[in-house]
């Protein structure tokens, strides 16, 4: 047996060892801050995760649930679901007056296992009770579905905050305060969706502060945007076939399967038999249309300890050519490269100067205000009008007649309108346009893809061999697995 073979069985039972005694502890925090800003897609983000974590009996030790008002009866979700409408009052809506809120009720969250509710001094309670029970070698994975704040600290902009009940919330700081009074030994991993939700990123250093170096534990995040830029996903909608937040593609990947129960390909990048969450997070760059430009803490890890050539010397520049490099780039990153350059038509080697020019134009760019639905949509309506003057005031008695006992009289009328077809084809067509913000996202993903790869090679050139062996600790731990065990 040669020595990296024996080095190898050496550390697998080293390895099994450390594993039979480890413990999955998992944190959920869920929710809005109040009932108007507690939308139907937390509490359905808190039930797809349960769903992910039913797929692995046996492997979790705990897993506590903060989520809202917790266990507070009253209505604290904001549910909007216009198929509960009847159809004449939707069209009533759509031509002559507003779609907004339309179908919008409020109900008592259906979280059946909360533990309380979200708030800041329940989290830090747990911590004081479940936190001291971990041990070396235990794993805790933190899942926070919510909302999020910007930095009030000009000093500190990545000091941002989680928005928890009751118009509270927690600060960057305050979360790494607690994550800091664990044992050193305790493997945290981090997936935040929350708006501005990047600024976590610094939870990796001690007291969230990259002056005092990384925490001793390792820690890792996944996160749905940078520091200073809200995220996608806050929905009342009930339909979860339109949910396109973070979420949505990250636990997909981990568990094989979408919100809906369909199979999805596994995202196995680098062909090694299982996903990573490294990989999950990849997949969630290349699927999901938003506005977001989901981040890592190799990453901002890299923004820290790297730094860009300035043509004098041998370090990278951040306009290399594309062969050099897809040359440094590890296999996941080669993947994703390569299909947000196919998904957004980059060719050559000119594509990271051509993903910047693209940025540029993007923000330049002004939607055009003038939508083919438009004029169909008004032809209509004054066609209808023309039938019914009275509609000129949906509080009208001929109005309301049209929407009671002469409803079905009304909806055909709108339904059999020539123009109608038409209208709805352009109208569903606008809709699932991408904006601008969402294709200025996809390159920005692509260029911090690519930045990661000279960053991390640049990091090797530096000769810094305690940042070099910090940033592959951080790489390791996040191509782990989703549980330990």
């Amino acid at each position: 047996m040669n020595f990296f073979r024996a080095n190898v069985v050496v550390l697998a039972v080293l390895c099994s060892g450390n594993l039979t005694n480890a413990g999955d502890y998992v944190l959920t925090i869920g929710g809005g801050y109040s009932p108007e800003g507690n939308q139907a897609s937390l509490e359905k983000n808190v039930f797809l995760f349960e769903r992910v974590l039913a797929g692995y009996p046996g492997r979790v030790e705990r897993h506590d649930v903060f989520f809202a008002d917790g266990k507070n009866p009253a209505r604290d979700l904001q549910v909007h679901d216009p198929s509960q409408v009847p159809l004449s009052n939707r069209l009533m809506a759509e031509f002559f007056g507003s779609t907004r809120d339309l179908g919008l009720t409020y109900r008592n969250h259906g979280v059946t296992n909360v533990r309380d509710a979200s708030k800041p001094g329940n989290i830090k309670a747990w911590f004081a009770e479940v936190g001291t029970q971990m041990k070396s070698g235990d794993k805790l994975t933190i899942y926070v579905t919510a909302h999020g704040h910007r930095s009030r600290d000009r000093n500190r902009d990545y000091n941002t905050s989680i928005a928890m009940w009751g118009s509270t919330a927690m600060q960057m700081t305050e979360f790494a305060r607690l994550l800091d009074g664990l044992d050193p030994g305790v493997d945290v991993v981090m997936v935040m969706v929350q708006c501005y939700t990047g600024g976590f990123t610094h939870l990796m250093y001690r007291d969230g502060d990259p002056d005092r170096g990384l925490s001793p534990q390792s820690r890792v995040g996944f996160y749905a945007t940078v520091h200073d830029r809200p995220a996608a996903g806050c929905t009342s909608s009930v339909d979860e076939a339109d949910y396109v937040e973070y979420s949505t593609y990250f636990w997909a990947a981990i568990a094989g399967i979408n919100r809906l129960g369909e199979a999805i390909d596994p995202p196995d990048y680098d062909n090694d038999g299982r996903v990573s969450l490294e990989e999950a997070h990849a997949y969630t760059i290349l699927n999901a249309d938003t506005i977001d430009v989901p981040v890592k803490t190799s990453g901002e890890y890299l923004s820290n300890a790297s730094k860009f050539g300035d043509g004098s010397g041998d370090l990278l520049q951040n306009d290399e050519p594309y062969s050099r490099v897809l040359k440094y780039a590890s296999p996941v990153q080669k993947v994703v490269l390569t299909e947000l350059s196919e998904k957004l038509g980059l060719e050559g080697e000119e594509r990271l100067v051509d993903a910047w020019e693209k940025t540029r134009v993007e923000r330049r760019r002004r939607r055009s205000t003038t939508q083919a639905s438009s004029g169909l949509k008004d032809k209509i309506v004054a066609d209808l009008q023309r039938r019914w003057p009275e509609l000129a005031n949906t509080l009208n008695p001929v109005s309301i007649e049209l929407l009671t006992n002469r409803n079905q009289e009304f909806v055909e009328a709108v339904q059999e309108h020539p123009q109608y077809e038409k209208y709805k084809r352009e109208s569903d067509k606008e809709k699932t346009r991408p904006d601008q913000q969402e294709s200025r996202a996809q390159y920005e993903r692509f260029l911090r893809v690519a930045d990661n790869v000279v960053l991390a090679e640049n990091l090797r050139r530096l000769n810094r061999p305690e940042r070099l062996k910090e940033y592959e600790q951080i790489i390791a731990a996040e191509r782990t697995g989703f549980l330990s065990r």
